[in-house]
């Protein structure tokens, strides 16, 4: 079966380690269905229960430094009202995390972009979903850049397909993917002009057509947040190359029993 480098045919040099089975379980912020979401434990977990990628939210903060976290402020999974691009680093990880109300949960803490680098085996092919709201897009694809060019399995993606074009402008090279969740035909466009490795789109615009001009672009796409057996088996017999998964273990464990 072809590599998901071969199905996009994209060049080897350009996306070197993101080398997956035929289908990719992707971990979706590590594993947020059991852990605390975009945290160091919650990545383990993730390579624990074997996801062929993990995907990791990063925002700048005030200091234009990388942190990993999801949501625009802390309000959720923190009870915090700080806003990620308006505070310093060090602040942020001050704050503890919580999540199902569990001890351990509410020590947490928002890893930076450059811990998850250093932490992580090297050998981890990473799905770096860019978030921004009023950071400059320069500031944030430099910031990026000066993290991840030398490290060759790391897939950028990100609903803001002008930022996606400024990250392509700073590493030429850096696998792409835009992500969609209402206009499948405009999504395409943007994977055209970008260059794109993949296609990211929501499980609701995720239908043949949308699959069948991935298909025809050589780009594999990858469909979320898909936490159910069936529904993955369904949009690969569509011919979509990977999921999702808020549960990545749990998922590969059910397709592999119905093998």
């Amino acid at each position: 079966m072809p590599t998901l480098v071969e199905a996009a045919g994209t060049d080897s040099s350009t996306a070197a380690g993101l080398r997956p089975r035929p289908h990719w379980i992707v971990g979706h912020r590590g594993v947020a269905g059991e852990a605390i979401e975009n945290t160091m434990a919650g990545y383990w977990l993730a390579i624990r229960q074997r996801a062929d990628m993990i995907e990791l939210d990063v925002q700048l903060t005030r200091d234009r430094q990388l942190i990993a976290f999801h949501d625009w402020d802390l309000e959720r999974l923190a009870g915090d009202r700080s806003v990620v691009e308006e505070s310093r680093l060090s602040c942020l990880q001050e704050i503890g995390l919580r999540a199902a109300g569990t001890e351990e949960s509410r020590r947490s803490r928002m890893p930076s972009l450059q811990e998850v680098l250093d932490e992580l085996p090297q050998s981890q092919p990473l799905n770096v979903e860019l978030k921004r709201r009023a950071a400059e897009p320069a500031d944030l694809a430099t910031a990026l850049g000066e993290l991840i060019r030398n490290r060759r399995n790391v897939l950028v993606s990100s609903f803001d397909w002008e930022l996606l074009a400024v990250v392509k402008k700073i590493l030429r090279n850096c696998p792409l993917a835009p992500i969609g969740r209402e206009d499948p035909e405009a999504l395409l466009e943007a994977a055209e002009r970008l260059g794109a490795f993949s296609i990211h789109c929501s499980r609701r615009i995720a239908d043949k057509e949308l699959i069948e001009g991935a298909a025809i672009q050589k780009r594999p796409l990858l469909v979320y947040t898909v936490n159910e057996a069936q529904e993955a088996r369904d949009l690969f017999c569509l011919g979509a190359k990977g999921v999702f998964s808020d549960f990545p273990g749990r998922l590969r464990r059910s397709l592999e029993e119905a093998e």
